[in-house]
């Protein structure tokens, strides 16, 4: 087998397991936020998720350390460099173990005060809110210092370990839900301290597994002024880019609290929940790419960077588009059988943030190639001063009354001028052209949605009435075999073809064919 197509089958186990784990999560995901949004009721359900946004937003920057450690990691490990490993490891682990700390303390002086005095709570859940803030930030310490491990079992590619851990998880979480359903204390403030436990269990498992099985994965006391000056120079500008998305994601959130209240946050929540929950489909895809990207920058094959960069660019796409599409046509249904009631607004934020989602999934591969590349300051500088205007315009647009889902509108058509700055400045560094991108990149997904739409329009018209489960059903299949004839290439369909012919054959037929 060439040494390609071991990637690319290391890339398709990899993804396997991580649908394992994304299918069950997203399961979880549905199945507690309908019993929570019962058990909370709407307006604990939009402080939770108010209080916990603006609790990230103390942790902004932890993209940023984790871009930074797998980016250093995978470099290392391509050129098996254990010992170097093992110093970013222990560098990094002190550094984010302070970091973590200051955190806290910051969050305990500032936090605190601004929920006490600036946001719309009722006075009665004050206390409580301020308590599930305190929760919130102390799990969320706990992830920055994990980042290390979580890094290093990603930098390995072992993804089955990602997703037997998320399996605990997912168990973990459905538990908790068990465990408030019959609570008589609050029931606020015990599902942000069980959270808080989960956290800690599933950290630990990261911690374990990887002293166990990787073998620069000692712990020791390290201070190396070049690792911290790479670091330094990689997180300075991914800091500020990471700082720009948090005011957009969770300062606009902050900006509908003021404007309309909790409950028009806990509309939001749930759009946002539905999109977590089916951006993780295509997400998973890429999530195992990433280290081949990074890895294959480090050792200079710059064909199979490209090849990577178009196809994951390409599927992320589609993978999120065949679910999504029949979400956004049958929105109301949907909301109706997993929540029951939903606050006002929820399906119009649920279609449009979605959309929001597949302009914001091509961003991803061309952010990985900027940071396998390693140069920042323009990307981040020119990039985020596109994004930043998100904030303000949405400000602007709230101050004159329009309906609080204008913010989305805005935040999809800067979302889209933003690929387009990025993606030239990512020219500059890796070689490849605009023609080129839009030939394997765009055309293709402008196709596919162009000869998708009226064939869903049709169906809606025609078959309308069926029931959501046969709709969604057809629906599915139908943009399944769109994408299969009109998204994917020759090379693509034929390399399916064979693929499946190989697997009947090694699990059906008893033979031993190599993927190829």
């Amino acid at each position: 087998m060439s040494d390609t197509s071991f990637k690319s089958k290391r890339i398709l186990k990899n993804t396997a397991f991580l649908y394992i784990r994304m299918l069950f999560l997203l399961f979880v995901t549905l199945y507690t936020s309908r019993v929570l949004l019962d058990e909370l009721g709407f307006e604990d359900f939009g402080i939770f998720n108010l209080v916990a946004g603006i609790a990230s937003m103390f942790v902004f920057f932890s993209s940023s350390l984790v871009n930074a450690t797998q980016r250093f990691l995978n470099v290392e490990l391509s050129k098996g460099d254990v010992l170097k490993a093992n110093v970013i490891l222990n560098q990094h682990l002190i550094l984010y173990t302070a970091i973590a700390a200051l955190v806290i303390l910051l969050a305990e002086i500032f936090g605190v005060w601004f929920i006490r005095n600036e946001l719309q709570i009722p006075l009665e859940r004050l206390d409580t809110a301020v308590w599930v803030f305190r929760f919130a930030m102390w799990s969320l310490a706990i992830v920055l210092v994990g980042i290390v491990f979580d890094s290093e079992i990603i930098a390995h590619e072992d993804m089955n370990v990602y997703s037997y851990v998320g399996l605990v998880e997912g168990v973990a979480k459905l538990v908790i839900v068990y465990i408030i359903s019959g609570a008589s204390i609050d029931k606020l403030f015990l599902y942000a301290l069980l959270l808080l436990f989960v956290t800690v269990v599933t950290q630990g498992m990261y911690f374990i597994y990887s002293k166990w099985n990787y073998s620069e994965c000692f712990i020791r006391f390290v201070f190396d002024k070049n690792v911290l000056k790479e670091t330094g120079s990689l997180l300075g500008w991914n800091l500020v880019g990471t700082a720009v998305y948090a005011l957009n994601d969770s300062g606009v959130n902050v900006l509908l609290n003021m404007f309309f209240g909790p409950v028009v946050n806990a509309a939001r929540a749930i759009s946002y929940q539905v999109n977590a929950a089916l951006n993780n489909f295509s997400a998973n895809i890429f999530v195992s790419v990433r280290p081949q990207i990074v890895k294959s920058y480090a050792l200079g094959d710059f064909d199979y960077l490209l090849k990577l960069f178009y196809n994951s660019s390409r599927y992320s796409f589609f993978f999120l588009f065949i679910i999504s599409l029949p979400i956004i046509f049958n929105v109301d249904a949907i909301l109706v059988l997993w929540q029951g009631s939903v606050p006002e607004f929820t399906g119009i934020f649920t279609i449009l943030v979605l959309i929001y989602s597949l302009v914001n999934i091509l961003t991803n591969p061309i952010w990985t190639l900027a940071l396998a590349v390693g140069r920042l300051k323009k990307y981040i500088c020119v990039g985020s001063g596109v994004f930043l205007l998100i904030f303000p315009i949405s400000y602007f647009l709230l101050r004159m009354d329009v309906p609080p889902y204008y913010v989305m509108f805005v935040m999809i058509a800067i979302r889209s001028v933003y690929l387009f700055v990025v993606l030239r400045i990512i020219k500059e560094y890796i070689v490849f052209t605009f023609s080129e991108y839009f030939k394997k990149v765009l055309y293709p997904i402008f196709k596919l949605v162009l000869v998708s739409l009226p064939f869903m329009f049709a169906f809606e018209h025609y078959v309308g009435g069926v029931g959501l489960f046969v709709s969604l059903a057809v629906q599915f299949s139908i943009l399944t075999i769109l994408t299969y004839f009109v998204g994917m290439c020759k090379g693509d369909r034929q390399y399916i073809v064979s693929l499946i012919k190989n697997l009947y054959i090694k699990y059906f037929k008893g033979g031993d064919n190599n993927l190829s």
